[in-house]
């Protein structure tokens, strides 16, 4: 792992966010990112220079964000690893999927909530749009994460062959964390699945796979969601990772397991998508 972005809109959440990636930057040698994006309907990026000076109060926004973002920077960011700043101007969903891509990062950490956010509301908007978008993994959180807790990561998922791709994604940082991992198939009344099959859709994940100690658990529980969250709290896990889609025809879970778990738990998600 060698790059985290974490978006900052300088809510107490992003900054969670951003002391979580410190701790997690700090099990290695990863750089971090920290994104600011002045909200604008504008395509700023295709601007020319002379276009953009016609525009005076976006200049000041941009210039005051970048003020702004440093000193957040350095009075939170006590860390051993690179930090460096970045503002950008356009709409903030968009804004994080492009600059995760253009920087080819490793993993995003976000807020579970943003600016503004009222108690017993969902999740932020932004954070729904990126984790149903992003390439890499993303993990919101709402408090810092525990340096020592979060080398217990539980992966929930069908473990059907669409679902491989998210493991694949996640294999890094358990890596880097020197993570110990936690298969979750929870079996819940409308499967009723059969123990030896849930096993054998476990044990297919790990073909070839002999660099990675796995601990697989078959969890049985009234719905998928709960069944997730009461493992991860019986066993103190440290991050929920979930493979999900929003392709009704894949073989896994739909975005919404993630969502109501990230809603319902104190304990931070990580969303990997298939893709």
């Amino acid at each position: 792992m060698k790059r985290i972005l974490v978006p900052i809109d300088f809510s107490s959440y992003s900054e969670n966010a951003l002391l979580s990636a410190v701790k997690i930057a700090a099990k290695g040698d990863a750089h971090i990112t920290c994104l600011n994006v002045v909200n604008s309907p504008l395509d700023w990026a295709s601007f020319s220079d002379e276009k953009r000076a016609q525009h005076h109060e976006l200049l000041e926004l941009e210039a005051e964000s970048k003020e702004k973002l440093d000193t957040f920077v350095l009075e939170h960011a006590i860390s051993t690893n690179p930090v460096e700043t970045l503002v950008d101007i356009g709409l903030p969903s968009n804004k994080i999927l492009e600059n995760a891509k253009r920087l080819n990062v490793d993993l995003i950490v976000m807020g579970a909530y943003g600016k503004g956010h009222q108690p017993d509301k969902f999740l932020g908007s932004n954070l729904q749009k990126v984790i149903r978008q992003s390439v890499c993994p993303v993990l919101a959180v709402k408090s810092v994460v525990d340096s020592s807790s979060i080398r217990k990561i539980a992966f929930a998922s069908i473990f059907s062959p669409d679902s491989k791709p998210a493991y694949l994604k996640l294999k890094p940082l358990v890596k880097f964390l020197e993570a110990s991992l936690n298969f979750v198939y929870v079996n819940t009344p409308s499967k009723n699945s059969d123990s030896d099959k849930a096993m054998e859709a476990m044990n297919s994940f790990l073909v070839g796979e002999h660099d990675q100690i796995v601990h697989k658990h078959i969890f049985n529980a009234p719905e998928v969601e709960k069944g997730i969250l009461q493992f991860s709290e019986m066993n103190q896990v440290g991050i929920i990772a979930i493979a999900s889609s929003d392709r009704k025809a894949a073989r896994s879970y739909q975005i919404g397991v993630t969502d109501t778990v990230l809603y319902k738990s104190d304990i931070p998600v990580l969303s990997v998508n298939l893709g």
